[in-house]
Formats: C-alpha cells, sequence, structure tokens
C-alpha cells in the first residue's frame, strides 16, 4: 500500500465514522429518546437538555469532517477515467441531500428570532399536517442519511464496476 492508499484508507474510514455516528444518533434520538422521553415528560428534561447539546456538538464535528472528507474522496474518484455519467449523477445526487442535512442542522443549531406569541397555536392535526411532521426536522434528516448511505453504495458498485471493465 501506497501512502496515498493508506491516506485516502483514513478519509474513507473518517467520511464513514461520521457519517454512521450522525445519521445513527438521528434514528436513535427518534425511536428511542424521543419516545422515552414523551412516556415520562418532565423527568427527563435535564437529561434531554444536556443530550442535545452533546448531541448538537456531535454533529457539529461531524458536519465539518463529512464536508472535509467528502471533498476529498469526491476529487480523488473524479480524477479517474474509469468513472461515468451514472457515477458523476448519483455523486450529485448525493452531495444535494447532504447539503440539505447540513442545512437543517444548521437552522436547527439557531436560535429563533421571531417574537413569542402571545398564546400557543392550536398544532394541525389533519393528516397532511401529521405526514408534514414526520417528514421534517430531525425525521427528514434521519431519512435522508438513510437515503444517502443507499447512494453511498451505489457509488460503490458503480465505481467498482467500472474499474473491473
Amino acid at each position: 500500500m501506497s501512502v496515498t492508499d493508506v491516506f485516502m484508507l483514513v478519509v474513507r474510514w473518517l467520511h464513514v465514522i461520521s457519517a454512521v455516528a450522525w445519521v445513527g444518533g438521528s434514528i436513535f434520538y427518534l425511536l428511542v429518546l424521543r419516545p422515552a422521553s414523551r412516556r415520562s415528560p418532565g423527568a427527563t428534561t435535564l437529561l434531554g437538555d444536556a443530550t442535545a447539546n452533546e448531541f448538537r456538538a456531535l454533529v457539529d464535528t461531524c458536519v465539518i469532517v463529512l464536508i472535509v472528507t467528502g471533498g476529498v474522496l469526491t476529487f480523488h474518484r473524479l480524477e479517474s477515467a474509469s468513472v461515468g455519467a451514472a457515477y458523476v449523477s448519483v455523486l450529485a445526487a448525493k452531495v444535494a441531500l447532504a447539503v440539505v442535512m447540513f442545512a437543517i442542522a444548521w437552522r436547527r443549531r439557531r436560535p429563533r428570532r421571531s417574537p413569542m406569541p402571545l398564546e400557543e397555536p392550536e398544532p394541525a392535526t389533519g393528516r397532511l399536517a401529521r405526514v408534514s411532521r414526520a417528514l421534517s426536522g430531525y425525521n427528514l434528516v434521519a431519512i435522508l442519511g438513510v437515503l444517502v448511505f443507499l447512494l453511498a453504495d451505489l457509488l460503490a458498485a458503480l465505481y467498482e464496476i467500472a474499474i473491473s471493465s
């Protein structure tokens, strides 16, 4: 193995570990932590706040690592003559979904600047409102993260096919 091969292995490993930490943490939050905190309201407020702060720091680190390593991996693969239009298209879709995830994470971490309403608005209860809530925020990050993993596997398969041809 050359020095470049070792470097790329480390970059790929950091990229995957960061993605797993963020997406896996999001899935844990949605499927374990949030339901548990809903079953015992009030008892987990301090733990929930501390968990959210720690997870936010993890996500911030993961986003930085993903951007840096993703750039290195993208340029490394695109400089290869064996990647074709299908590879570039899937890569573009993966990057676009990742950018949406980064935007959601960034939006969630900034304090909201809207004035506090005098009365709490009634939450929408229709089917469309439930679907909208299910496909927003952290739920959307987890869904997109799973799709990004699928696209990463597709990219690996396309690359292997390209280099074996």
